[in-house]
């Protein structure tokens, strides 16, 4: 890629100049002192190249004004070796002038008679002697010598012109070779010589007459002015002379061969064209004042040939279509860059203001169609236009605005050419879809002269519509369809005939296709509706009614409302009584349509009417299938956008009223496969309740119905039951809609049954539970059954990590989108029970399965969507309280989850120790659903009941750090909550009769009793708390178990000295205040410690620096006798 895009290269250089000054771009492929000429390649055509040997592709422009030294020591003319330094006298100037007029005279002469002279280079080389000449003139001439030239340049130039006549032109046009100039014929040097020779002199007069006349250099003003008018007739004259050829080419083709013919004779004259556009670029000449630029020259001399038509056999209409022809080839020749490389249209060059010819190009447009041509010279003529207007020049409105006042008139028409293929006949297309798949592909097409000349020009328009979009011309846009719009009175609307009506939808989908369509759309719809179905004869409805398919099929495409549309259509429809001609027109499109929707919220709904049926009654079976189709697109997309879960969805609305009782009906005595498919429709996309429309009812009345065609009711069984979950390929599908079944529904519900049935003979099932289909079949809770044998099949594989990764796999398989599970309830009683079983589907996979439904870092994972979607959603973790029955449904699986979760490693994993945390501090206070303690405790008692002792120890160490911390000396609003949870536990686990219990009450004591100490000594002794802590202390240390436990009290006291030696020093009488009142509750704890308690006062008055401490020797001293009179 080149990087360098900021650095002007010559091309640019040159456009930007004041001077126009063509700067080389490409280096000289051939020395200085060789003499450029014109070297044929044979006929042009419109991909050929330009001669590696000539003018454009050896920047001649770029250097010709230069002196050139080589020239003037090395090039000799005529047979006495003459050079530059022997032509200083007028004999001398004489002799050389007339050897080279002599020459084109032998040239001329043996064209006209050929003489009797052996074939050889002679004509080349006689060519080649009076180019020489001119080029040393041109590249060594001073300007002290040019009066001297001056005079024999006239006589030479006069010689040329009287040799290029129009008559002589046209037996010389033709001559062009691929052999270049090793060609021997006479005609072809002559015909390149004279083009060469006088864009020669148009060089040698712009060096030596107009650059210095233009400042009135050594000469009288008259003189001057004589002398820039000759140059400017001569340039005039040599652009006519290429313009005669092609005139004369144009005359020898057919209007078809124009779109794929050069108008240049050889690739020669296409040179010469654009070194004359690339010369004007550079050259700044004047005339009448004004810059005379490439199209104000080209517009003159097409005026001459104007004047000229009895001389070249042209008329009106064939100058009109030559001009267009020889346009569009000279347009393209500004995408060339200065060294004859072909960039296109958007190229420097092409992009400048000079480029455009729009007044030239409107003035022959408006003569040619005033000329009334002919359809083949239309087509033509329309499709050498459309790549000027479309690619090379900025989009104007003007000229399709003169195309449009003459189609408007002729919509009627067929435009047919005699002879041409039938197929391109204006035949209506079978549906509104084809229109649109025509029409798309017709834009990407390049103009082609077997369509008709208005399609051309609607691709065109729509192009142009497209255009002005994009540059943001709105207002060139807007005037272009207000004079279209202006042209559809409603009695134009009436004389429009079949074929006239689909001209006129033919212009609106183009532009519709390429304009904005939002804009365009509700002009076009009301034009089109304004060709009503009861003014106008049944074929007419019928074309009418696919341009209203084609626009529909575009709304959709485009999510446009299609509400009002529809409505109109319809109620027109209607009026007609619902014919069925029509009616199957439309019924045709409803496929299209439903295929492009994904929501149905743009008024799709209101297509589902009583005329569906009416047309599916009264057509033919065949014609009956596209709508079937259509009509099961519909449930498919219902079922993936699940919208028919709502009960108030106006499209299910509508397919009950209108197409259920069709079906069912039609379910009888129809053999079509489609009514069984509509059937399962019905019943897979209603709600599963007891209403007239819902599942069972459905259900029933297909299953029970009395078929004529048995085959159908099996058809419909096996899509309920089996093809709707196979067609979805995966037998983890299957799996899913009955692990589903068993969350949502219960088990013992017959279609469950069956489905249990069918899903235990799966390889699925056996693989991932590794159990027997019986003990499924006999479980009480088959849910619970099912997933504890996934989790004990993944602990028993734990050694095969390609198995446990394939469990883990399929089991993940089987629950994805759970959480999209809960839509499908719509009772609200039914609800809140599907709910209760929906937690416990959630906590026992989560207890069951942990390392299978979780994965680090990934929040798509089963754990972080139960937890975040249910278990712990945002407004709890905000610390709102929860909506509805939230915080029973939690309070019920808490513990199992909280077990579940804590299988993981939750001490290095920071999203599980996080999750943990939050279910303790988010929901506990949440928990108080009941006046009964017992039940508000019950997921902690639970929890301390479980095997994990570490994660039972992390509970309670979490509990109490996050409620019962104190700050100034109160306590947290939930701290009684927590106690009193405490105080169920210890009550709980206080008896001897399980052997489990002391270990409970271990890890209790480690979880809470140093925290719970810190409360009762920091805490005011006015909070509640304080007195609830003392009383869960006394609870705690006169219980049974306790009383009779060495190690629930070394425990304890392990505890006391923790707290001894953290806050004697520092919260002295805190500290003795809460063994006062411990000591009340079990002076013999307290007694066990004042040993370490002494050694620890010594410590501390120590580091205070004094022998005895008073205050904390009379704080020891009152609980001595407070610990022996308790004893007492």
């Amino acid at each position: 890629m080149d990087f360098n895009l900021f650095d002007l290269d010559e091309d640019d250089i040159l456009l930007a100049s004041t001077t126009n000054s063509i700067e080389p771009t490409q280096a000289t492929n051939i020395s200085d002192n060789e003499i450029l000429e014109l070297h044929c390649q044979g006929p042009d055509t419109l991909t050929s190249q330009f001669s590696e040997d000539g003018f454009v592709r050896n920047g001649f422009l770029n250097n010709y004004l230069l002196e050139n030294k080589q020239i003037i020591d090395d090039i000799s003319l005529t047979a006495y070796k003459l050079q530059w330094k022997h032509i200083h006298g007028s004999a001398v100037c004489r002799f050389l002038f007339g050897e080279a007029c002599m020459n084109i005279q032998h040239l001329v002469a043996s064209t006209e008679n050929p003489l009797n002279t052996p074939q050889n280079i002679e004509y080349c080389q006689k060519r080649r002697e009076v180019t020489r000449l001119m080029h040393l003139l041109l590249r060594n001439l001073q300007k002290d010598q040019w009066p001297l030239m001056r005079t024999h340049l006239i006589r030479l130039r006069s010689l040329i012109n009287s040799v290029t006549q129009e008559d002589d032109l046209k037996h010389l046009y033709f001559a062009n070779s691929c052999k270049g100039n090793d060609c021997h014929i006479p005609a072809y040097h002559l015909l390149h010589g004279s083009m060469e020779w006088k864009f020669l002199d148009l060089c040698l007069l712009y060096k030596y007459e107009w650059i210095p006349n233009s400042t009135y250099e050594n000469r009288e003003e008259e003189e001057a002015k004589n002398s820039l008018h000759d140059f400017l007739n001569q340039l005039e004259r040599f652009v006519e002379d290429l313009a005669a050829c092609s005139v004369f080419i144009f005359k020898k083709k057919c209007s078809a061969e124009l779109l794929f013919s050069s108008p240049f004779p050889c690739c020669c004259f296409k040179e010469l064209w654009l070194l004359v556009q690339l010369s004007l670029e550079k050259w700044s000449l004047c005339f009448l004042e004004e810059h005379l630029t490439f199209w104000k020259l080209y517009n003159r001399v097409m005026e001459n040939v104007k004047k000229k038509l009895d001389i070249y056999s042209l008329n009106s209409l064939t100058y009109c279509e030559f001009s267009n022809w020889l346009l569009n080839a000279l347009v393209r020749l500004h995408g060339y860059r200065s060294n004859g490389l072909f960039e296109g249209p958007q190229y420097a060059r092409a992009l400048t203001e000079s480029n455009e010819n729009f007044e030239f190009c409107d003035r022959i447009t408006q003569e040619f169609l005033r000329n009334n041509p002919q359809e083949e010279q239309l087509r033509v003529y329309i499709a050498l236009l459309t790549p000027t207007l479309l690619q090379w020049w900025p989009a104007k409105v003007q000229i399709p605005m003169l195309l449009w006042e003459h189609f408007h008139k002729k919509l009627n028409s067929s435009f047919y050419v005699p002879g041409g293929v039938p197929s391109n006949l204006a035949v209506t297309c079978s549906t509104g879809r084809t229109y649109v798949d025509k029409y798309r592909a017709l834009l990407q097409k390049k103009p082609d002269v077997n369509l008709a000349s208005f399609t051309l020009f609607n691709v065109l328009l729509g192009k142009l519509l497209e255009r002005l979009s994009t540059s943001q011309a709105n207002h060139q846009a807007q005037k272009l369809l207000g004079r279209i719009y202006a042209k559809f009175s409603a009695q134009k609307f009436l004389t429009l005939n079949e074929t006239g009506i689909h001209h006129l939808i033919e212009l609106f989908l183009l532009l519709a296709l390429n304009g904005d369509f939002n804009d365009l759309a509700p002009k076009l719809r009301d034009k089109l509706l304004a060709l009503q179905f009861d003014k106008i004869t049944p074929n007419k409805q019928i074309a009418v009614a696919k341009g209203h398919m084609a626009l529909w099929i575009l709304h959709a495409e485009n999510r446009s409302d299609m509400t009002d549309y529809i409505k109109k259509v319809l109620q027109q429809l209607n009026s007609i009584g619902n014919d069925l001609a029509v009616s199957k027109i439309i019924a045709d499109t409803l496929l299209d349509i439903y295929q492009l929707t994904d929501d149905f919220q743009l008024g799709e709904h209101l297509l589902i009417g009583s005329w569906i049926p009416n047309f599916l009654s009264n057509c033919l079976p065949v014609e009956q299938k596209l709508t079937f189709e259509a009509l099961h697109l519909i449930f498919t997309k219902l079922q993936s956008t699940e919208i028919y879960l709502d009960s108030g969805n106006q499209l299910m609305q509508a397919l009950h009223s209108f197409i259920l009782p069709f079906v069912k009906q039609q379910f009888l005595t129809n053999s079509s496969h489609f009514l069984a498919q509509l059937a399962a429709d019905f019943c897979i996309c209603s709600p599963l309740n007891q209403e007239t429309q819902g599942f069972r009812k459905l259900f029933t009345h297909f299953t029970e119905a009395q078929c004529i065609n048995r085959g159908t009711q099996l058809n419909f069984l096996l899509k309920i039951l089996v093809s709707e979950r196979k067609s979805l390929v995966d037998s983890s599908i299957t799996m899913q809609i009955w692990l589903k079944s068993l969350v949502l529904l219960t088990h013992s519900q017959e279609e469950v049954k069956e489905l249990t049935k069918i899903v235990v003979q799966l390889a699925d099932y056996q693989y991932i539970t590794n159990n027997d289909a019986g003990d499924l079949m006999e479980a009480k809770e088959p849910l619970y059954n099912f997933i504890a044998a996934i989790g004990r099949n993944y602990q028993e594989s734990l050694e095969d990590q390609q198995k446990c990764l394939r469990l883990t796999h399929n089991f993940n398989l089987y629950i994805r989108n759970f959480d999209k599970w809960l839509v499908s309830i719509d009772s609200k009683f039914e609800k809140l029970d599907i709910l209760f079983r929906f937690y416990s589907f959630l906590a026992i996979v989560i207890y069951n399965c942990p390392h299978m439904i979780y994965v680090k870092s990934k929040i798509t994972c089963f754990l972080h969507i139960a937890i975040t979607r249910y278990v712990l959603p945002t407004t709890v973790q905000m610390g709102k309280a929860p909506e509805g029955k939230l915080a029973q449904l939690v309070h019920k699986v808490w513990p199992v989850v909280v077990q579940g979760i804590g299988q993981l490693n939750f001490k290095t994993d920071g999203y599980i120790n996080k999750t943990l945390t939050d279910l303790i501090q988010k929901w506990t206070p949440h928990f108080k659903i009941s006046p009964n303690s017992k039940l508000v405790a019950r997921p902690f008692i639970i929890c301390l009941q479980g095997q994990n002792q570490e994660l039972s120890l992390f509970v309670f160490e979490k509990l109490t750090t996050l409620f019962l911390n104190t700050q100034r000396r109160q306590a947290d609003p939930y701290a009684c909550l927590v106690i009193t949870i405490f105080q169920e536990i210890v009550d709980a686990f206080c008896q001897r009769d399980d052997p489990l219990n002391e270990q409970r009450l271990s890890l209790f004591i480690k979880g809470t009793c140093l925290a719970t100490l810190c409360h009762i000594m920091m805490v005011d002794e006015l909070v509640p708390s304080r007195t609830l802590l003392l009383a869960l202390f006394q609870r705690l240390l006169n219980c049974d178990l306790f009383r009779n436990s060495k190690s629930l009290k070394e425990l304890f006291l392990q505890q006391l000295r923790t707290l001894t030696k953290k806050h004697l020093a520092y919260y002295t009488f805190f500290y003795f205040d809460l063994l006062m009142q411990l000591s009340q509750i079990s002076p013999e704890l307290i007694a066990d410690i004042m040993d370490y308690l002494l050694a620890e006062i010594m410590i501390v008055e120590q580091k205070r620096g004094v022998d005895e401490d008073n205050r904390i020797r009379q704080c020891l001293l009152k609980l001595q006798q407070s610990v022996k009179v308790s004893k007492k």
